[in-house]
């Protein structure tokens, strides 16, 4: 309540400051006119130091608050992507969890979707994300064909909505503003882990046809050919006489100590009684006078491992052109189309998944464990035999396309401006993997596969792993069943023993973005008012998502060969070696394979329907069941904004206060499920379709000041309401219902304990709001340089969360799922009727809603840039840039907000003369959390804190060529994330160093 009350009191004062220095400065005004502020120094600057000092000089320059990057004047941003030259900026930080380099980048340290990215300032479909949260992936632009960056922390009401963390706006320069002459690049980028080498060129031409006329087209290429190496360590579980192959007096005797002997708290502990952890009976007690003494945790060791490398193979284009007229001096006309596709159809995944849990195969560790932050005891060295060993190779192509075009018409006099924009575009994304498995199964009497692996507790150099015999895994052409009804999604030999799966999820989504507007500014002088401008948007918003899942039925295992199966080379070569992996490592050839059992016999029984691959349609499962079905938004838009100029107390005050109304009708169309599954497979005819209709409207009320205390001194602060709808794909409209399993790790020989998950739709997903406020001193100390302090602080209110919490999601009757009465004992939702005192039926929800408690995002940002150019001789070559943001949030705890790194800082420094030019790029940031999808188990992710350093170097062959050679990830880190204390380790991830040596001529 209090954190409400002081929101509005603070919204109330920013808007009220701003109107009172906007009308109540009239009598100052009318007794001191305004004076223009003294221009500074010109100083000329080229290539990096220009990229820097125009930043500088747009942040300057705009009312609102802003901070941006600008190419360097040659064609280019010295960076692998756009991600990561945005990373450059206050504020915004590249995610590097997301694979393949698709660049998606927080800002402000929110997920990337809170984030608007726009074109020129216009709504535009880029790639749609295929997961929450992470935003538009970036790495499908070639930044070649952009002149420039800019985050718009504070957008005011004329601006697109949606950006909560701020507008991301990428910028192509019109053809006018192009000088003329051509542009070619030629490069080749090596990445040091495998030695993979990838080309790239751009060839752009501006051309004025006239003084009035000009055009102007860029083509950029680039191949895409690396690697990234993982180790995921998938889970840890808590040992029991199952996992460890003793009987339960054998396991009380060796791990009693570490477990407890009294009851534990129903909640919020890791506390487990040893009579639990062996599964007594009723009468029977396993503890002894020594159990719990040196905890009540139980003792952990790690359960599966996987091994993995993934290649991204494949091209990008990215293309840009566009034409621009001045017929008169107070009219221009522009178009700018644009195209990009990144397609990676040879990318591939490659597994090496060991795992064991109670029931297949045993653990048995060794040393001593360690206690770790959160109490509980942890192995770091243990055995397994008789485990499910599984080499898993997966054809994961990649499609992301956008293409669009921007056209605008601007006329203007002393009185009026009024310009009138039409814009069009349309963005996919597809993903498809298949899925191929070769697995030995754990079979009475051990099927002769054993291990041995030491974590490292989160070092890498204390990591190992060796799997006997070899090979691991075997092929057949021949002795293959069908899973049937119990696994639609592989094949099994008549001992059980080997395994062979196909499966494998396809992932389609479409957008198309049309708009057209049109804005009318009023210069007029009417106190401090300067100007009056309102304007009227409509955009047709529309989004169709679709996907597969693959199943086993039907494929030609006949002609599969051994030859498909085979070693290969990056098991030598694994994170440069910096792991000791395991070597008994086999693939599949996943092309040869698919050509080789395709085309697949048709499953008659769901009805028929292949995937894009060529394999029989698996109904049931969620890749299909959740991800078909269409959104389309119909948006009004209105604004109406008033400048500002003034004289208060002797310092110029100027800014805009106005207000947004949106309008959506929002219509969802999704292929539901109107009853049970048919089988183990599904049925189309299990579908039916359905149309939901929403409607909501907003208004968003903004206000700025800008104070020029001096004439290199400036104040702004500023606040504004915004509204981000919920994302697509969070949307997942169907409800899916699954089966019930039985929970061994839970059951106990005289209690069974079965869970069916329901996976609920969220059709009425509402937006989510935030009030935003921001205040900022900057001093323009010397030409091209500042130096800023900026706060924000962002209250967000109905934040869209996934969650498998029932607290939440369980309702009091399940009779619409099959469940009928359900109940709520403070940890699980029971289905009573279908449950005894031995036979006990549990039902877990999972899904999106919009929370009822605020969220708060505040921080501070701090940006210093200077170009030395005052000083003697060699120092006046040098510059630099260094920022730094701090950032915390508090939310609920069933809620924490991922992806915020309470520290972040780059450290700039560039040594620049007209024949050559160095720079250095340091990147930090450090831990934070990963999304845990619902309450906290102890489960959620953390990445650990990370900087890496880039550097660049070019130099001026003539004044027409120039080479450069970029490095990146100098210092060769790693990636670590961990489960709430380091040496809980799940996750490495190495890229290693790339190079990049580049030619550019102009002509």
């Amino acid at each position: 309540m209090k954190l409400r009350s002081y929101a509005r009191g603070t919204k109330s004062i920013l808007l009220g400051a701003t109107m009172l220095m906007g009308c109540g400065a009239a009598v100052a005004q009318a007794q001191d006119a305004a004076k223009d502020a003294a221009e500074p120094e010109v100083v000329v600057v080229t290539g990096l130091k220009k990229s820097y000092a125009d930043a500088v000089r747009a942040k300057r320059n705009n009312i609102e608050i802003t901070d941006g990057i600008s190419s360097d004047g040659l064609g280019r941003f010295p960076d692998l992507n756009v991600g990561e030259a945005l990373q450059r900026i206050p504020g915004v930080q590249i995610n590097r969890e997301a694979e393949g380099r698709n660049a998606t980048i927080n800002v402000r340290g929110m997920p990337g979707s809170y984030a608007r990215t726009t074109l020129n300032g216009v709504a535009f479909a880029a790639p749609p994300s295929l997961a929450n949260d992470q935003g538009a992936p970036l790495g499908a632009f070639n930044s070649d064909i952009f002149s420039a960056f800019v985050i718009e922390k504070s957008p005011m009401a004329n601006a697109q909505s949606g950006g909560l963390s701020g507008n991301v706006d990428m910028q192509i320069a019109g053809a006018l503003s192009r000088p003329e002459g051509g542009l070619f690049k030629a490069a080749m980028e090596y990445n040091e882990l495998g030695g993979m080498t990838a080309p790239a060129f751009t060839l752009g031409y501006n051309k004025r046809l006239s003084s009035d006329l000009a055009v102007f087209g860029t083509v950029a290429y680039k191949k895409e050919n690396f690697r990234r190496d993982t180790l995921r360590f998938n889970g840890y579980s808590r040992l029991t006489p199952g996992l460890t192959g003793l009987s339960q007096s054998q396991f009380a005797a060796t791990y009693g100590d570490y477990y407890s002997a009294t009851a534990c708290p129903s909640s919020g502990s890791f506390c487990r009684t040893l009579n639990d952890a062996v599964g007594a009976a009723s009468g029977q007690n396993f503890n002894t006078a020594t159990t719990g003494s040196k905890g009540n945790t139980g003792v952990y060791a790690l359960d599966a491992i996987r091994q993995y490398t993934r290649e991204n193979i494949g091209e990008l284009w990215t293309a840009t052109g566009g034409i621009e007229w001045k017929p008169n001096e107070n009219t221009k006309v522009g178009l700018i189309g644009y195209y990009s596709q990144r397609d990676l159809p040879k990318t591939t995944q490659y597994f090496l998944i060991n795992a064991v849990w109670d029931g297949a195969g045993t653990i048995t560790p060794s040393g001593t464990p360690v206690q770790t932050s959160d109490g509980r005891w942890l192995y770091q060295t243990a055995d397994y035999a008789n485990f499910p060993a599984k080499s898993s190779t997966r054809l994961y192509s990649q499609k992301q396309e956008s293409q669009g075009f921007v056209g605008n018409l601007d006329w203007s006099n002393e009185d009026w401006k009024v310009s009138a924009i039409v814009a069009g575009s349309k963005g996919a994304n597809q993903s498809l993997e298949t899925e191929l498995d070769l697995q030995t199964n754990p079979v009475t009497g051990g099927n002769g596969i054993t291990g041995r692996l030491t974590t490292g507790f989160g070092d890498l150099d204390g990591f190992s792993y060796t799997v006997t015999p070899t090979p691991q895994n075997r092929i057949f052409n021949t002795g293959w069943i069908w899973g049937a009804s119990d696994d639609p999604e592989g094949y099994n030999t008549a001992d059980g023993k080997y395994y062979l799966n196909i499966s494998g999820s396809e992932s389609f989504a479409e957008q198309t973005v049309t708009s057209a507007q049109v804005d009318v500014e009023r210069f007029v002088n009417f106190g401090p008012i300067t100007s009056v401008k309102g304007g009227v948007r409509l955009e047709k918003n529309e989004f169709k998502s679709w996907g597969f899942r693959n199943m086993a039925y039907g494929a030609k295992l006949q002609n599969i060969t051994q030859d498909m199966v085979y070693t290969p080379s990056f098991v030598n070569d694994f994170m440069n070696g910096n792991a000791s992996i395991s070597k008994n490592w086999q693939v599949i050839d996943a092309e040869r394979f698919i050509a080789a059992v395709t085309p697949v016999d048709i499953y008659t029984p769901s009805g028929g329907g292949l995937t894009t691959r060529g394999f029989n349609i698996l109904y049931k499962d969620g890749a299909f069941a959740d991800n078909n079905y269409r959104t389309q938004n119909n948006l009004t838009q209105a604004y109406i904004q008033f400048k500002y100029e003034t004289q208060l107390l002797g310092t110029r005050v100027r800014g805009n206060f106005g207000t947004r109304y949106e309008g959506t009708e929002n219509t969802i169309d999704s292929l539901d499920t109107y009853r049970n599954f048919t089988g183990a497979v599904g049925s189309l005819s299990d579908f039916k379709w359905q149309r939901l209709e929403n409607k909501y409207h907003y208004w968003l009320p903004s206000a700025i000041f800008v104070a020029d205390v001096r004439d290199d001194l400036i104040v702004r602060g500023a606040y504004y309401k915004t509204y981000v709808r919920p994302q697509d794909r969070q949307f997942s409209p169907v409800t899916r219902i699954g089966e019930p399993v039985v929970n061994s790790q839970l059951s106990t020989p005289t209690q069974t304990i079965r869970n069916a998950s329901v996976r609920i739709g969220n059709n009425k997903l509402r937006p989510y709001l935030a009030d935003s406020y921001d205040l900022s001193l900057e001093w323009y100390n010397r030409p091209n340089g500042v130096i800023s302090l900026a706060y924000f602080k962002k209250v967000i209110t109905g934040r869209i969360v996934s969650t498998s919490d029932p607290a939440i999601l369980c309702p009091a009757d399940g009779s619409n799922w099959g469940f009928g009465p359900l109940s709520w004992d403070g940890q699980n939702c029971t289905a009573t009727s279908q449950s005894t005192a031995t036979n006990v039926l549990r039902i877990g929800a999972s899904g999106a809603y919009n929370l009822d408690s605020d969220t708060t995002v505040d921080g501070l940002e701090f940006n210093i840039q200077q170009n030395f150019d005052f000083l003697p001789g060699f120092w006046k070559n040098f510059g630099g840039n260094f920022n730094y943001a701090y950032t915390k949030s508090k939310s609920p705890a069933i809620a924490p907000f991922p992806g915020i790194s309470k520290h972040a800082a780059n450290a700039i420094l560039y040594y620049e003369t007209p024949k050559y030019g160095i720079r250095a790029v340091y990147n930090y940031r450090t831990d934070y959390p990963l999304n845990a999808n619902g309450t906290y188990t102890g489960g959620a992710r953390s990445v650990k804190e990370r900087g890496q350093l880039d550097l660049s170097a070019s130099y001026n062959l003539t004044d027409r060529f120039t080479i450069s050679l970029d490095a990146y990830n100098i210092t060769d880190e790693k990636r670590y994330e961990y489960e709430n204390d380091t040496r809980f380790v799940r996750w490495i991830d190495y890229d290693g160093r790339t190079f990049t040596l580049t030619g550019r001529a102009t002509f």
